[in-house]
């Protein structure tokens, strides 16, 4: 575990495998409204009345990109029918740490979690269908189409990245959230989705919420006292870029570390001397290198025996 820092907040950084893991604090709040309606905001403001943890999309790109491949998982069973579909044992597993979700992967799954979860409150974030079309052309709509979204896809799975797993999980969600076609699907699914919300919930367990409305809505529905800090803002334009600017700097720092590791192997006892003098590394450090470079083939070996077992 350790903290980074992308851009406008530090984020706690784990590879937990979520399969070994279970309940251990009630679901009590499903915000279920689409990315680019205020996710992230809600994310802050819940976290600030006290619901710890909340889950967003930022939980398994920037936090713990191991649950990519239970999303994943999911995501087939939902809509390929391979495998078993997720229901409250397997999201007890995957969101047992967390009282709160908000934004995709989640939302993908709001039938299942509203089933799962009949005791817990539901919020949607709302947003003029217009606006949010356009924010997510500006912001989501360049990762998940085109050559760029490829290459990440390719990058990431060849190098087995810690986030080799996000990238197929977000791409199935745009593909069947969109039909393969935001523009043409965009805002049918925009409007499909709310209404689905909206048949399923009852009135009285469900509030429409627009961050701009504050505090006072929201605490209201919840039940919970109203801070006197002004309402958290978040994942604007500028933070969005940033945020993910940095998680590409990190993933390329990934990748250029098992490609120098990588080279260090190949290399005779004498070139990887002249290598450690080039990189000035240190003599001191010249022990931990050694363990480096045998739990790197370790590694590689038991990653080899994984995938032919899969």
């Amino acid at each position: 575990m350790s903290l980074r820092r992308y851009y406008d907040e530090d984020f706690v950084i784990t590879n937990i495998d979520r399969r070994e893991c279970r309940r251990i604090v009630p679901m009590r709040v499903l915000a279920l409204g689409l990315s680019r309606t205020g996710t992230d905001s809600l994310r802050s403001a819940l976290r600030t009345l006290g619901f710890h943890d909340v889950y967003h999309g930022w939980s398994v790109i920037l936090e713990n990109p191991a649950d990519g491949s239970m999303w994943y998982e999911a995501l087939r069973a939902k809509y390929d029918g391979v495998g078993k579909p997720y229901g409250r044992p397997e999201f007890d597993k995957l969101l047992g740490h967390c009282q709160a979700v908000t934004d995709i992967p989640a939302a993908t799954f709001a039938e299942e979690l509203i089933k799962a979860y009949p005791e817990a409150k539901v919020v949607l974030t709302d947003r003029n269908v217009d606006s949010w079309y356009d924010s997510i052309l500006q912001t989501l709509y360049p990762y998940n189409v085109g050559l760029l979204a490829s290459f990440h896809l390719w990058i990431n799975w060849v190098f087995r990245t810690r986030a080799r797993w996000v990238r197929p999980m977000f791409a199935k969600i745009w593909h069947e959230t969109y039909k393969g076609d935001f523009i043409k699907h965009g805002k049918s699914a925009f409007r499909e989705h709310y209404a689905k919300i909206r048949e399923l919930v009852p009135e009285d367990r469900l509030l429409i919420y627009h961050v701009s409305d504050g505090w006072g809505p929201l605490c209201k529905f919840l039940d919970v006292p109203k801070p006197e800090q002004p309402f958290p803002k978040g994942n604007d334009l500028d933070v969005f870029y940033k945020r993910f600017q940095a998680d590409s700097w990190y993933t390329g720092k990934e990748i250029g570390l098992k490609l120098l590791l990588c080279v260090a192997l190949l290399l005779s006892p004498i070139q990887q001397s002249n290598l450690f003098n080039t990189l000035m590394i240190d003599n001191g450090n010249r022990a931990k290198w050694d363990r480096t470079l045998v739990g790197l083939t370790l590694s590689s070996r038991l990653l080899e025996t994984s995938s032919h077992r899969a």
